[in-house]
Parts: structure tokens; sequence; C-alpha cells
């Protein structure tokens, strides 16, 4: 593991006024005075386990592509195993890098984004991936405000992760100036009780299933009446409460043309004011998607909760279904999980992680508003999204129009109202993407 192209741009400010200290300093209080500084560096060589718990912190990040993946020497990070264990994972490894390269032989080169028939089996890479372990290696480069110094730190800290941690802590450790990075590992606690948040959600988590991937679970009743409120809010003298009783039995239709009105102006912030909050169940793969976007606030089921769930399927694409690879594909998925299992049954530090599967499926409780419904929305029900990510995206719409038609009115990609963005990587189906949205 290497962090490289570090800089920040100014905390030897930050490190000289520590130095002057004489009280005892809180971690909001640094928190704040960090939070106008800038810090950027890139993880080499770190597995994507590491970089899906980092880009759950919400910073701003970029990925390695996964179709970049070798089995080099160097093409995955281990744990610390016993010589029987590694010899065990490196034979699991190699087992799955072996089906991914075979499932995905190119036919033909090609130049851009991959097509399906350019593969001699049908299945691409972004498919053939969700045979891949979270082992395998990936660069991220990273962009962050100061503050979120605090929230990597406790990332570090927490009991089940730290020694997993060790070296991209020691690294950015390296980097920072020295009495920084000693109060950020100080102040930097991690003090929430995992057993009564994970027993909270219970709930809300049993309700996701296989057949129902995307639920519906709670959000603000009249989604309309919150926006188009907002929006008076701003615009007239009177007040909310005046505007509601003034019409009366027709607070619906008024409240629904309003926020009509506004949104075709292209003012988008009213629909901040509508709230709602889902479970959702799909692959890492898609995980990894959710939690780049930085948008919404969300809970993540315990890693644990996978390990003991053995009944949950993976998740295997529509390119393998019914190929020659798909026995194959599912008793690797076998042979991984059982690994995982004597792993936990013999480590206590979270180490049997590094082997969950791109496509083993994770439950999330999300919440987010109707702007950043729509900005994703727009991406994800694209031809050209990754097709289990456009898949949760439709169910997703589909609810949400039930709430209002009129807030995810242009909830779709620029091809429905207007021109693809796609340049000469469109899919060209834009007239069937205009007639199936067309009501």
């Amino acid at each position: 593991m290497r962090l490289s192209n570090y800089e920040d741009d100014g905390l030897v400010r930050v490190e000289n006024w520590l130095q002057q200290q004489n009280e005892e300093l809180s971690g909001e209080t640094l928190r704040v005075i960090l939070a106008a500084y800038n810090v950027s560096f890139v993880l080499e060589g770190i597995n994507r386990w590491h970089s899906t718990m980092l880009c759950e912190l919400k910073n701003s990040y970029v990925q390695q592509s996964q179709r970049y993946v070798t089995m080099s020497a160097d093409g995955y990070l281990l744990p610390e195993l016993t010589a029987e264990e590694k010899k065990q994972a490196e034979e699991l490894l190699q087992q799955a890098f072996d089906l991914y390269s075979e499932m995905s032989v190119i036919k033909e080169e090609f130049k851009g984004r991959p097509k399906a028939e350019y593969y001699q089996y049908g299945i691409p890479v972004e498919d053939a991936r969700y045979i891949l372990p979270l082992a395998m290696q990936t660069n991220l480069s990273v962009a962050m405000s100061g503050d979120k110094l605090l929230d990597w730190f406790a990332l570090f800290a927490q009991t089940p992760y730290k020694n997993l941690f060790t070296e991209i802590k020691d690294a950015l450790l390296g980097c920072l100036p020295k009495k920084l990075g000693q109060v950020c590992v100080m102040l930097a606690k991690d003090t929430a009780d995992k057993t009564q948040i994970s027993d909270f959600y219970q709930e809300d988590l049993a309700r996701i299933t296989v057949t129902e991937p995307v639920v519906y679970l709670h959000g603000f009743a009249e989604p309309e009446l919150k926006a188009g409120l907002g929006a008076l809010t701003s615009t007239m003298a009177k007040a909310p409460s005046e505007v509601l009783a003034g019409w009366g039995e027709e607070w619906k239709e008024k409240s629904a043309a309003v926020v009509g009105r506004v949104l075709g102006y292209g003012h988008e912030s009213i629909a901040e004011q509508a709230r709602t909050t889902y479970g959702m169940m799909f692959s890492l793969v898609t995980y990894h998607q959710q939690v780049r976007h930085r948008l919404p606030s969300m809970y993540r089921e315990n890693w644990q909760d996978l390990l003991v769930d053995m009944s949950r399927n993976v998740v295997v694409p529509p390119t393998v279904v019914g190929s020659k690879f798909e026995e194959d594909y599912l008793a690797l998925c076998r042979a991984f999980r059982q690994f995982q299992q004597q792993l936990a049954a013999t480590y206590e530090d979270g180490r049997w992680m590094y082997f969950l599967l791109n496509c083993q499926q994770v439950k999330v409780v999300m919440s987010s508003n109707a702007r950043m419904d729509c900005q994703m929305l727009r991406e994800r029900i694209c031809r050209n999204a990754q097709w289990e990510i456009r898949d949760i995206a439709e169910r997703k719409l589909d609810l949400l129009r039930q709430k209002s038609s009129v807030l995810y009115k242009n909830a779709l990609p620029p091809c429905v109202y207007g021109t693809c963005k796609e340049g000469t990587y469109t899919c060209g189906q834009a007239g069937a993407m205009r007639k199936k949205y067309a009501e």
C-alpha cells in the first residue's frame, strides 16, 4: 500500500495553533477549525473492501475501474493468515480470476465503452466482475475538507476494523503535521453503540426481501405540499399557514400547481423539502455505486449479517444465467462463503470481509430528498447504466411516482425530454425511452 500525491492547503497553520494551546480541546472544536482546509491524496494498492469502507465516509472519490483488475503478484491484498489459510485464499482467488477471465473473453477489440457483443460469450467484464472478491486491489483518489480527517480516524478506531486499516492509518499520519495527527487520533473516537443501532433497524431491514428489494419505509405524507409551501415561503409576504388556509379544500391541486410551475422555472431546490426513506437490497457492486454518490443519508446493515444469513441469494448477472458458466459461478460462491465462515470463526477482527464477493447482497436504509433522487435517477435509468443499478432505479421511480408525479416528473434521462448527453456513446434508443415513459 502506498499513499501518493499528498497535498493540503495550509494545515501547518492548524499545527502551529495546536502547539500554542494549553486548554483541553474537543473534537467538535477541531472539526470546525479544520472545516475550511482541504486535503488530497491517492491511496494505491488498497483493496476494494478498504475503498468501500472509505467511500462510506462521503468525501469526493475517484476509484480505478474494476475492468483493470489483474491477477499478478500484487493484484490482491490479503490479511494476515496462517500458511494453510493463505494457500486456501490464493486458490479461491485464482479460481475466481480464472472464471472472470474465461467468462469475459474478448471476441473483437473495441474502444470506449464495452458492449456485450464484443465478448465471445456475451458476458462483459462489468458482469464477470460479480464473481470477484473485495480482496482485489484498487487505487483511490481522495479530495476532502480537513474536518473529514476526524471521520477517517474514527473509522480506523472501530474495534472490528482497526487492525485492517493499520497501513493506511500510518501512511496518513506520516503526511499530516505531527501534532495534528496525534490530536486526530486522540479525539476521533467511535462511541456509537453498534448493537443498539443494529437492533433498532432490524424491523426495517426485515421488510426488504428478494421479491421486494426496494421498499418504501416512510416519508412526508404530502410531499407536494411541503415543496409547494417551501416555494411560496420565499416569494410571498404571507405566512405559509395563511396560504394554506386560503387554499381551502383545493390545497392539493394548488400545491401541485405551484410545484410544477416553480420546477418548470428550473428552481429545483424546492424539491429538497420533500423527503422519503427507502429500504433496498443489492449486490456490493451496486452498493459501491450508491455510496460513491455521497448524497443520501444511509444505514448499512452490519457486515456480519451477510455472514449469518447464508440463505441470502447472490446476484447472478443475466448474461451468466443459463450460460455454461452458471454452475461454476454458484459453486465458487458457495466455496467463498464457506471460507468466510471459517475465518470468522477463527478471527475476531473482520479479516473474513476481504473475501466478500461483489455478487453478495447487502441491505441498506436510505433517506434522501426529491432533488437528490431526481439527480440520481436521471443517471441510473439511462440505458447505458449498469443493468442492476438501472433495475433498482426503475423500481424506486415507480414507488416515488406513486407519492408524487409532479416532483419526479423529470427523474428521467435527458433523452426523454430532450437530447442524449452521452455523445458517441449513446445507446441509440431514445425513441424507445420516450415511448416507455410517454405517460
